[in-house]
């Protein structure tokens, strides 16, 4: 009996996080049955003459403890279990976070026809996203102004835009490092050359 005392001390425990009123009745009508039949297994165990006095103070402190409904302790015990757990795992969130970020990392690849496609590109920017722009679908002209205009936006939301191919520029937020090594652009037989600084003929 006293097992079994036990096992429903350590379930009523767990129960006790989401009580409500009819379930605090419950507990309480089931702890006067419990008593009633521990009174009569105590006077059963009172006759028995072959029990020590070390098992009757067991059988009296096994004695079901009522429960009574604190608000502040569901409270008290999630915020201890969201300590507990933030300190057990500091390192766990900090790798995930770095897998996240490299994960997150993405790259458009953008083929602008006509001057409104820059500000989609620059929409992709403001999102922290690189893109990879290639101007062969563009004249000459149409090409120098929408450089112009994602080079204005680059440098106001501090990105980067470099020159990686005859007609194509990489842009990239100013959370990502490109190395990017001397490279000798091969002549395609495209004779457009995009320049930086945007000189006028």
């Amino acid at each position: 009996m006293a097992l079994k005392d036990r096992f429903d001390k350590i379930i009523s425990y767990f129960d006790t996080d989401d009580v409500s009123e009819n379930e605090v009745h419950e507990v309480q009508e089931r702890t006067s049955v419990q008593r009633d039949s521990r009174a009569a297994t105590a006077q059963e165990a009172s006759q028995r003459s072959h029990m020590t006095n070390s098992a009757e103070e067991e059988m009296i402190g096994s004695r079901p403890r009522t429960y009574t409904y604190d608000p502040n302790r569901q409270e008290r015990q999630r915020v201890q279990r969201d300590n507990a757990y933030q300190q057990a795992t500091p390192r766990v969130q900090n790798k995930d976070s770095v897998r996240q970020q490299r994960e997150q990392v993405t790259i458009a690849l953008k083929y602008p026809r006509k001057y409104e496609d820059a500000q989609e590109i620059v929409d992709l920017l403001i999102v922290n996203e690189c893109v990879l722009i290639d101007f062969q679908y563009m004249l000459d002209a149409q090409a120098r102004r929408c450089l112009d205009y994602i080079d204005g936006a680059s440098r106001v939301l501090y990105g980067s835009l470099q020159k990686v191919g005859s007609s194509m520029f990489l842009l990239t937020p100013a959370n990502v490092m490109v190395d990017i090594e001397e490279m000798n652009i091969p002549k395609t037989g495209q004779e457009t050359s995009f320049d930086f600084d945007m000189k006028r003929r």
